[in-house]
């Protein structure tokens, strides 16, 4: 299936804006180390994260950016060190000493990003905030952007990352699109033409079965456009669909 004209750039829908808007200016100010945001898998966040770093300042923020591993506390020390060009020492505790001295007076400011953060585990947190927060004179050492899926909440709720969870702000949530949205982001997503060729009732159970998260609704509507190359497609024709996704 060719998509008719569709835009490059990714759908900036309302609370991904908002939360852009909001993690940048946070992460902006020293007084906010910690910051989460949180979304299903196709919520955007990846793509959130990329455009933040564009639009942060490059001269006040040095980036490491952490994904899809599941670093153990000794790990977490050594990855930190590697991006500081640091030698490790012979103890977990030695290299966290070396890191400590030297993010303190490190400019600018080191800003670990962790996407999927719900696969690390509850001591590397622990640690990553016992480390922010070594120098007890100073504000903490770095800033932590966390990434996650939704179920991280309720691990940091529990009395272990309590204390990580108080600390953090801003706290966001990619909830997906908004009904009003569903139109243009189809028409920016497949082209115009293709996004007209959904009936209303089809869009409503495009909607509600996708649960607006914009990479589950446009694998599903690339779908509909695939089994059926012409023409109009009704409410029915995408039930069929996601039947077999779904036994699929």
């Amino acid at each position: 299936m060719k998509t008719s004209n569709p835009a490059c750039e990714p759908f900036l829908y309302q609370d991904f804006r908002e939360a852009l808007t909001t993690l940048k200016s946070a992460l902006s100010r020293s007084s906010s180390p910690y910051a989460l945001l949180l979304g299903e898998s196709g919520s955007g966040k990846t793509t959130l994260l990329r455009q933040l770093a564009a639009q942060l300042d490059q001269r006040r923020f040095h980036i490491l950016y952490l994904c899809q591993g599941q670093p153990s506390p000794s790990g977490l020390t050594r990855v930190l060190a590697d991006a500081l060009h640091l030698p490790t020492r012979r103890s977990r505790v030695e290299t966290g000493r070396l890191l400590v001295a030297t993010l303190r007076n490190l400019s600018p400011r080191f800003l670990f990003w962790i996407d999927e953060a719900q696969r690390i585990d509850d001591d590397t947190l622990h640690e990553i905030r016992l480390l922010a927060e070594a120098d007890l004179d100073a504000p903490p050492l770095f800033s932590v952007l966390f990434s996650a899926l939704p179920q991280l909440r309720e691990r940091l709720l529990a009395p272990q990352l309590f204390p990580l969870w108080r600390r953090i702000r801003p706290k966001v949530t990619l909830t997906g699109l908004r009904r009003g949205e569903l139109v243009e982001f189809l028409s920016h997503s497949l082209g115009k033409s293709l996004a007209e060729r959904f009936e209303q009732p089809a869009l409503d159970l495009l909607f509600e079965q996708s649960k607006g998260i914009p990479a589950v609704l446009a694998t599903f509507a690339e779908e509909c456009l695939n089994t059926q190359p012409k023409g109009p497609i009704a409410m029915q024709q995408v039930a069929a669909v996601l039947d077999r996704i779904e036994a699929s």
